[in-house]
C-alpha cells in the first residue's frame, strides 16, 4: 500500500472516511464548475441573442470561482499536485530531495494554517460588516467562511501529508 490516497473509498475505517471526504469534495467542485458554465451559457446566449445579459452573472461567476478554487484546495493538497519546480533538485541524491519534500510540505501547511486563519478574521469582518456583493447581495462573510474552512480541511491534509510514508 502506498498509503491514504484522498478520494479511494477502499479499506476501512479512516480509509474510507478519507475516500468519501474526497468524493464529495469532487462532487461539489463539479457541481460548482457545471452551475458556472451554465451561468455563463445563459449570459452569452441571453447578451448575443437577446441584447439582454443575465443580471449579476459576473458576481455569481466571481462568487463560484472562488468557491471552486478552494473546494479543490484540499483535492490538490491530498494528491500533492501543488505547481512544482524541480529544475535543481531532479540531480540531487535521494536523501537530500525527500528532506526538501518534507520541508516543502511543512512550508505548504504553514502557509495553508495561516490563509485559514486571515480567510477566518475576514469572514468575521464581512458578516459583522454586512458585506455583500453590489448587484445580487450575496453575503461576502459565509463565502469567506467556506473559504476558511476548505483551507483549513487542506491545512490538516498538508500536516498530515509531512508524516505520511509513502
Amino acid at each position: 500500500m502506498t498509503g491514504l490516497r484522498f478520494g479511494e473509498s477502499t479499506g476501512s475505517g479512516i480509509r474510507r472516511l478519507v475516500g468519501l471526504a474526497g468524493l464529495v469534495l469532487r462532487l461539489a467542485a463539479s457541481l460548482l464548475l457545471l452551475t458556472m458554465m451554465i451561468v455563463t451559457f445563459v449570459d452569452v446566449l441571453g447578451r448575443e441573442l437577446f441584447s439582454a445579459p443575465l443580471p449579476g452573472a459576473y458576481e455569481l461567476t466571481e462568487v463560484l470561482l472562488a468557491l471552486v478554487i478552494f473546494v479543490g484546495l484540499p483535492i490538490t493538497t491530498a494528491r500533492r499536485e501543488h505547481v512544482s519546480v524541480d529544475l535543481l533538485t531532479a540531480r540531487l541524491p535521494t536523501t537530500v530531495r525527500r528532506g526538501l519534500a518534507v520541508f516543502a510540505a511543512i512550508v505548504t501547511a504553514a502557509v495553508l494554517i495561516v490563509l485559514a486563519w486571515r480567510l477566518a478574521v475576514s469572514a468575521g469582518d464581512f458578516t459583522a460588516y454586512g458585506d455583500a456583493t453590489v448587484y445580487l447581495g450575496i453575503p461576502l462573510g459565509p463565502v469567506a467562511g467556506a473559504m476558511a474552512v476548505f483551507t483549513a480541511v487542506a491545512a490538516v491534509i498538508a500536516v498530515a501529508v509531512v508524516f505520511r510514508r509513502d
